[in-house]
């Protein structure tokens, strides 16, 4: 779905996905290295996800770069949430059951919407200390803290089912980079490392199983893998 109460790409820009496949071999390989140093980082524990959230996320920008030319966030993601061939590599793995990035979104999406924190700083909203995700999120939207997708709870009410989708993902993606360098007073609801681990896992497998990009090939088996595409049928 195409959900227009999230933020739209200024008229007369468009993405086109034919600039990555065509993209010079050299630099290719560069963004296919960092992808690599990120994708090995997938075993570390959950606590230690943040930094390989950020690598991940510069190879999307840079991928979103090279796709439709923008280099600020705040012009191509709602570019790039829009635009079909971007969608489809997602929304296709969305309808695989067998997908971990499948997996790893719903788990991601569990704990939307993703609070502003830059918008938190001064509410307070930073003097409370939930014990639940269910809590934390009822003492931000009390004072009406922005968040990202601010529509998911909503389309949740309309469809309970409803699996996440490549437009909304991206802007919780979006949401958990924007609040990783926050002043740290406040309560780190919105850093927490169950949100930033299915951020950056969700994300790298994404990058993966939609083959934008491959780690080199190597003789010993991955039995994380394996591992997880048996727990998540």
């Amino acid at each position: 779905m195409v959900c227009m109460d999230l933020p739209q790409p200024k008229t007369g820009t468009q993405a086109d996905f034919g600039r990555f496949a065509r993209l010079e071999k050299k630099a290719r390989l560069m963004l296919n290295d960092q992808f690599e140093y990120a994708w090995k980082q997938r075993e570390l524990a959950p606590e230690k996800h943040a930094a390989a959230f950020l690598t991940a996320w510069e190879v999307l920008c840079a991928t979103a770069e090279v796709t439709c030319g923008l280099t600020c966030p705040a012009d191509w993601v709602p570019l790039i949430g829009q635009d079909p061939a971007w969608a489809a590599s997602f929304n296709d793995l969305m309808d695989n059951p067998k997908s971990l990035t499948r997996m790893y979104a719903k788990r991601f999406a569990l704990l939307w919407p993703i609070y502003d924190v830059p918008a938190a700083l001064s509410a307070d909203v930073l003097q409370v200390h939930p014990d639940t995700r269910e809590s934390a999120q009822s003492a931000y939207a009390a004072v009406e803290i922005p968040c990202a997708p601010a529509c998911w709870q909503k389309h949740r009410a309309e469809s309970p089912d409803l699996l996440p989708d490549w437009q909304h993902t991206l802007a919780a993606w979006q949401a958990v980079r924007r609040n990783l360098f926050q002043d740290p007073a406040w309560h780190n609801s919105e850093n927490d490392h169950h949100i930033v681990s299915n951020a950056f896992l969700s994300l790298i497998y994404f990058f993966k199983e939609s083959k934008l990009y491959f780690e080199n090939p190597s003789l010993k088996p991955d039995i994380f893998d394996r591992t997880q595409v048996l727990s998540s049928l």
